[in-house]
């Protein structure tokens, strides 16, 4: 069974910010501001995954 990813866990959180317009990097900021440093996510890989699983 694969490892499921750190943003599976935040998908619905996302789903919504994208829904209610705001931009990636922003939606990015706000998942990261509720992570502690030794989990932060890159902004490449959030952007990875919005356009393939979100979008």
């Amino acid at each position: 069974m694969a490892k499921k990813s750190k943003m599976e866990y935040f998908r619905t959180e996302i789903e919504e910010l994208i829904k209610k317009g705001v931009s990636i990097r922003s939606a990015w900021k706000i998942i990261n501001s509720e992570l502690p440093d030794y989990a932060k996510i890159s902004y490449s890989a959030f952007f990875h995954f919005v356009k393939n699983h979100i979008k």
